[in-house]
């Protein structure tokens, strides 16, 4: 995805800023990386830039240069000196098979009920000891939930950071009963929220 960036960066002739040294590409972010398998329907791109050029402008300058079902939105500028954005709440939707609805309700209800949403999250290995088993480790995600829901077929959560953590979708999923592949490529962030 960033190489697809840098691309349409470049076609669109803008004054891109440089990394130094023997490769110097485009300086570019995307500070929300999406999980592996999940579409976006809203992403943030952060650019730096060697000279000022028109927030106005700037969406339809990508957009000329942007394949078909990618588009630009809006573009603004950074306050001095902020070189990313940081997300504050990323929200995800998911289809609901027909047969599923009723326990995915059930599933909701329980947990609106529990103190703790507890999922097992596997941990980096520690150094000198990558050839272990892997290790795993319980974490609430209770409290990076804002919101989780079905209606008309279609589950909704919003994930918020917690103590610089982040549940997961493939997480929540796991939560209602709904860890196969087919319930796992459904899943489209339709919205990202940032200061």
């Amino acid at each position: 995805m960033m190489r697809a960036m840098e691309r349409i960066a470049i076609r669109a002739k803008l004054p891109l800023r440089y990394s130094q040294g023997f490769n110097p590409r485009p300086i570019l972010s995307l500070p929300c990386p999406r999980p592996v398998g999940v579409a976006t329907r809203d992403d943030v791109l952060v650019l730096a830039l060697d000279a000022p050029v028109s927030a106005h402008a700037l969406p339809a300058s990508l957009n000329a240069q942007a394949p078909e079902g990618l588009s630009f939105l809006e573009a603004a500028l950074l306050p001095e000196k902020q070189t990313s954005v940081q997300p504050t709440r990323v929200e995800y939707e998911a289809p609901v098979e027909s047969q599923r609805i009723g326990a995915v309700e059930e599933r909701i209800q329980t947990l609106q009920n529990e103190d703790a949403w507890i999922v097992e999250r596997r941990q980096k290995p520690r150094r000198g000891k990558q050839n272990d088993p892997p290790r795993t480790k319980g974490l609430d995600v209770k409290p990076m939930i804002a919101e989780l829901s079905l209606a008309e077929g279609r589950l909704r959560f919003a994930c918020i950071p917690h103590e610089e953590k982040w549940a997961k979708p493939s997480e929540i999923l796991h939560l209602l009963g709904l860890h196969q592949p087919e319930a796992a490529a459904g899943v489209v962030r339709t919205k990202l929220c940032h200061d």
